[in-house]
């Protein structure tokens, strides 16, 4: 991240703090207020949601990141943060033309612009417009914000330090909470270089072509840069609900998406992390179509076997082998149990090995893995969180869809073939398997 001025960090905290005093304010005054007690929970969480909605972009991102990370934050705080939007007002026409002419030209920044510069998505970091090319082409085009990476720059700086204040309070000595704000406030300003999108769109759109029916938008290489990225506009994205789509149509539309994600996880390496259903389309010809590859995870080679072992042994039952898998990958904190988290998630993978596809849930199986280790003072690598993010959010888009699929089955032919793939590369590199794993 560039250097921030002291002056202008010094402003900003300032600004940070009135918001946060105002905020505390209502909320004293909303508890003194309430009528009926059983609303208490959703009171907390639509003050919870609002408070960082006001304090801007960079407090949108980082919460919405930490919503995934279960590992780190209670169950009902990530349930509040999941909620956060950041719809916001398209970027004004005045400022967007000039951002779109060096790379458009001035006759189709021209046509973008038209009637208002209608967005048909606005957040807080980059809108989404569509346009027709002089060959007569749709595309859609995400452009950055004005001004965005100097506004997160910011306020990626001063949660950096303040989480450097923090890691001296007693009960948070030993925690490694400079290391996670650091992940997460470079995975947040990593999402405005939109060249690095590109390139992972264009990778994503590569990977995919090998499924008959697994739609990626094509980017326009030559028409994109770091402020704009321009590709294929892919008519008839909306959302259907499962009785609008054949059952025979929607369950092979499922195992095509689910196979496109095991592709990504276990062979790849690259892996779009945020299908929830503003992503992830299922049509009613039997095609799937990913969009926004904003929030992509190259997965190293270790992590990928990692997470693959993990995966197989919790299919085969063998609780023992994924603890110390998970310990091999976490970091632990001043008051870890290693034995408790053995025995605790031997236990969990046992209850859940020999669970028919129906009644195998994901959802519950990873929060109670992630609750796990955060009791016993262990803290997860992102390496290999982020697979278990991508299949939970994908399993929360698709499990009504065909609630039958059986995840882990459908998984073994990606896995096996991913780790005899990295097991070949390295023996050509002359590592051991100490090395390989390590």
């Amino acid at each position: 991240m560039p250097p921030v001025g002291a002056l202008t960090l010094t402003r900003r905290v300032g600004t940070i703090a009135g918001v946060l005093a105002v905020r505390t304010a209502d909320l004293g005054r909303r508890r003194l207020t309430r009528a009926v007690r059983r609303r208490e929970k959703s009171e907390w969480q639509r003050w919870l949601t609002e408070t960082i909605t006001q304090l801007g972009p960079a407090f949108i991102k980082s919460a919405q990141l930490l919503s995934t990370r279960r590992d780190l934050v209670p169950r009902q705080v990530c349930e509040a943060l999941s909620g956060l939007y950041d719809d916001v007002r398209p970027i004004p026409p005045g400022e967007l033309v000039p951002l779109l002419e060096p790379l458009l030209g001035p006759a189709l920044a021209g046509i973008v612009a038209r009637d208002g510069g209608a967005a048909t998505a606005s957040g807080s970091v980059a809108c989404v417009y569509t346009a027709q090319l002089p060959d007569g082409s749709r595309v859609a085009i995400k452009v950055r914000r004005p001004g965005i990476e100097r506004t997160l720059a910011t306020d990626l700086t001063i949660l950096r330090r303040g989480a450097r204040l923090l890691r001296r309070l007693p009960g948070l000595r030993g925690v490694p909470i400079t290391e996670i704000v650091d992940q997460l406030t470079e995975s947040i300003f990593r999402q405005l270089d939109l060249n690095a999108e590109c390139d992972h769109l264009d990778e994503l759109y590569r990977n995919m072509a090998r499924f008959e029916r697994v739609r990626v938008p094509r980017p326009y290489r030559e028409l994109s840069g770091k402020d704009v990225i321009v590709m294929e506009f892919i008519e008839g994205l909306q959302q259907r609900r499962p009785d609008e789509i054949e059952e025979e149509v929607r369950e092979k539309a499922v195992l095509e998406a689910l196979h496109g994600v095991y592709q990504m996880l276990f062979q790849d390496g690259l892996v779009h992390c945020d299908l929830h259903p503003g992503n992830l389309y299922f049509r009613q010809d039997g095609s799937v179509v990913l969009v926004d590859a904003g929030f992509t995870v190259r997965l190293t080679p270790q992590a990928q076997d990692k997470f693959a072992g993990f995966f197989l042994n919790m299919a085969k039952g063998n609780g023992l082998r994924c603890a110390d898998i998970v310990l091999s990958t976490a970091t632990p904190g001043p008051a870890t149990d290693t034995d408790g988290f053995r025995r605790e998630l031997s236990a969990l993978v046992d209850a859940h090995s020999g669970v028919c596809a129906g009644d195998f849930d994901l959802v519950s199986f990873a929060t109670k893995l992630f609750d796990i280790q955060r009791r016993y003072g262990l803290y997860a690598d992102p390496q290999f969180v982020f697979p278990i993010l991508s299949l939970l959010v994908l399993e929360g888009t698709i499990r009504d869809y065909a609630p039958d699929i059986d995840f882990q089955h459908e998984a073994m032919p990606f896995l096996v073939h991913g780790t005899m793939e990295r097991a070949v590369r390295a023996w050509q590199a002359g590592l051991t398997e100490e090395e390989r794993l390590a």
